[in-house]
């Protein structure tokens, strides 16, 4: 079971219009409205969201 939502996670992920809209949210958000170092912090807390839903799907 957690495998399954863990390649339906990956699926949607690797989806071009998901990638294709977190582009565009990330150039909206981020662009020039929010200082480079807060950008790049939420890109590291959004890197760790993705650890933990990839480790909760994996081991639960």
């Amino acid at each position: 079971m957690p495998n399954d939502l863990y390649d339906q996670f990956m699926k949607e992920k690797s989806n071009p219009i998901f990638t294709e809209i977190i582009n565009i949210v990330r150039d909206k958000i981020w662009h020039e409205s929010i200082d480079f170092t807060i950008s790049q912090k939420w890109l590291k807390t959004e890197d760790k969201l993705f650890l933990e839903l990839y480790y909760l799907l994996r081991y639960a």
